[in-house]
Parts: C-alpha cells; structure tokens; sequence
C-alpha cells in the first residue's frame, strides 16, 4: 500500500518548515516528512557550545521573527532547536516525524515515488529541503593516518569530552574550524591547527555588529549573478567569527600566542607522519587582509551614504603579528606531539545519489533556478547559494520558500 499526497516536502528544519508555512498559507495541501523531529539535524550536527554566527534579530523564518529580549544576542544550538519547533506548531505544520526517505525515484504517470522507513510515499510534487550541506568530505590521505588516531569530522563533534586523551589536530580554519579549536582550548586541551585561507570577519566595527553591516550594504542580498565564481561561492569555507560569550572575534594568531600550534594546509600523511605545505604565513595574512578589506568596504559605505558611525581605530589587539614565533612546521610526528585527535573541519559535498534522476551537476550541487528543477515537480530549498547569499540563512530562505510555494501552487 502506498501513501499518496499532492505535495511532500523532505525535511523539517528552517528550509522546509518555511515552505510549508507559505504553501498553507497558500491552501497548498501537503505533507513534511522528517527523519528525526523537526529541528533535529541542529542537535545532530553541531557541537554542544554552538551558537549561531548571525545575531538574533536576523533569525526571521516567515511569519515567525524573533521577538524575545535580546535581538543582539545569539541563539545556542539547544534554543534554535526550540525556535524551530515551537516555528511548526505556530502555524501546526503538517508534520510526519521519524520517516527517513531512502530513494527517490520519477514515476511513469510523471509523479514521484520515495522508499522510506515508513513504506513508499508517492506524490505528485516534491520539495527536498533536507540541509544546506551535504556528506562529510575528508582528504583522501585520511585513510593513510595510523589506525591509532581517532578521525572525527566537525559535524561530529560535540565537546573535549568526546575525544581520546592527547593534543588534538583540527584540520581548517573556517567556521568551524577555528570555533572547534576554541572550544578545545577553553577545555584546556592541546591543539594544533591547520590553518586554510578561510577569512577572518570581525564580531563588530563602528558599534555594529559585522552581519548588520552585511545586511545594510546589500551582502545578504547578492544573487548568483552578482559573484565571479558561484562554485566558489558555494563551495568555499565561511570566515571565521563567533556568537558564543556574547559575540567576539576569533583572532589565530592570538590561539598561537595562547600556546596553539599553527601548521600550513596539510599535503599528505603516512602513519603517524604529515607532511605540511609551506603556506602557514600567507594563508594568516589573508585572513587578516580579508578584515582589513571587510572594514574598509564600510569604511566607504558610512563616507558614500554620510553616516553618522564614528570611525575607530585599528580594532585588532597590538602585538599579534608577531606570532606564531618561529619557523613554521613542515612535517609533524603525531606520535610524538601525543596527537591522539584529527578533527576534519574540511566541509561537505553534496551527494544526491538517493534521488535516482540526473539531477546534479558535475559538483554534486542541484541544477536549478530558485529551486525549479528540469523535472516537472521537483524542487529544492535551503542550499548554500542556490539562489543568493541568504538562500540557506534564517534570514533569507523564507524568501526563497514563498517562491517555490507560489510556482507549486500556480501548477496545482
């Protein structure tokens, strides 16, 4: 027996919740399965001191902003899981919990078939809002690291606690990267940090905070055709800032100073040895010329518009440039710097093999137009970039929600 609905949506987190909120609204009648309950993939996915990188006040999924008392706070992980599911009940979301679709497959009449845990669901329409980011992705000369070191990936992580005893190896230097080793040296362990070319953003400048600055001048708003690259775009790591004790700058070289050791990108490994690229330097100064340059762009923004935000001067700590001290590492023995740790903070791809249609394109990313397929009824929402900077953001992707709702209720 198979359940049959005109609309399924895969996912109950902010992309799909959205996109049911606008298809009620719509009188769309429709169904959202979700694996776990709704909001749980933040649970899943992200380490316990998590904090979002926007403030609150950006937390806008449509019909539902945040309205408590702090709006230039920032939400931890255990509150947005509650932001999200107190969003469902709000407009009582047409909810089916614990189903994990296994494949996705067209039908002869045109429609859609999914396996699920659950039983097959079929559907005339189908909306897969299942998260920004794809499968963990490891370099491939992780498999060549001793058995002895335990590998996690930044979406596994959860605290120090987790881990083995020993010094800890966080491989990239993006979001992730750099608040995971945070967390570990508030937890007093060893870290060593292989540094990328990930750029640094300031908490604040000229008494805002950097998000409402990229919201003012327009950041938020560029599409895929306002960027050079939409595969970098994409596919590149986030700069580096944090929301956790009350929003603050993530400084490396100031990890450095605080007893880190910084490396270049790694190249390779061989048991308990890595070799490491001679890039340290260059990869910290274009971090540092990525705020220099971020600071300069709303330098031009207060002169061009005739603000009133006072300039300030150079808001980074004196003294930094002068770590880390020494020459930089080029091979490293785990063994012996008592790494028992590798923590991959090396991103995603996208992998939509379970949806058995071409439907990617040779990165793995969906080919799509504001989430509109070449498949009659199948769409997506919530990716990285799919249709603007925002497409994935509490901030944004109810934009990008209401117009798939409206193209799926113009063909029903």
């Amino acid at each position: 027996m198979r359940d049959k609905y005109d609309v399924v949506v895969i996912g109950a987190g902010g992309a799909g919740l959205a996109t049911s909120y606008h298809l009620k609204r719509l009188g769309v009648e429709h169904v959202v399965l979700e694996r776990g309950r709704a909001g749980e993939t933040w649970l899943a996915n992200r380490w316990d001191s998590f904090t979002l990188v926007n403030p609150n006040w950006a937390v806008r999924l449509p019909g539902f902003h945040y309205s408590a008392t702090d709006p230039d706070g920032y939400l931890p992980r255990d509150e947005v899981v509650e932001y999200l599911r107190r969003y469902a009940l709000s407009f009582d979301a047409p909810l089916r919990e614990g189903i994990d679709v296994r494949h996705l497959e067209r039908t002869v009449d045109g429609g859609y078939c999914m396996a699920t845990t659950d039983g097959d669901i079929c559907a005339r329409i189908v909306v897969v809002a299942t998260g920004a980011f794809g499968v963990p992705a490891k370099p491939a000369f992780s498999d060549r690291m001793s058995p002895r070191i335990t590998q996690v990936h930044s979406n596994e992580y959860r605290s120090a606690a987790q881990l083995p005893p020993g010094a800890v190896l966080v491989v990239g230097s993006g979001q992730s990267g750099a608040q995971i080793a945070e967390d570990l040296m508030d937890a007093g362990r060893k870290v060593y940090l292989s540094v990328s070319r990930a750029g640094r953003r300031p908490r604040r400048y000229r008494g805002r905070d950097s998000s409402w600055w990229n919201n003012e001048m327009g950041a938020f708003d560029r599409t895929a055709d306002d960027v050079a690259s939409i595969h970098n775009a994409r596919f590149s790591s986030s700069s580096h800032t944090s929301g956790t004790k009350g929003g603050h700058n993530i400084y490396l070289r100031a990890m450095s100073r605080d007893g880190a050791v910084l490396l270049g990108r790694l190249e390779d490994a061989d048991g308990e040895r890595l070799r490491i690229a001679h890039d340290l330097h260059e990869n910290l100064n274009a971090a540092d010329e990525h705020a220099a340059k971020w600071r300069q762009g709303v330098d031009r923004w207060v002169q061009e518009h005739g603000l009133d935000f006072p300039a300030e001067p150079d808001p980074d700590p004196p003294g930094l440039d002068a770590y880390p001290e020494g020459e930089p590492l080029r091979s490293l023995d785990m063994a012996a710097a008592e790494i028992g740790t590798v923590i991959w903070a090396t991103g995603f791809r996208y992998d939509f093999g379970w949806i058995r249609l071409p439907v990617a394109g040779p990165d793995g990313f969906p080919v799509q137009s504001r989430g509109v397929t070449a498949f009659r009824g199948l769409y997506f929402v919530g990716l990285q970039w799919m249709y603007s900077a925002k497409s994935a953001q509490f901030i944004g992707v109810g934009e990008d929600a209401e117009y798939v709702a409206r193209h799926i209720a113009d063909r029903i």
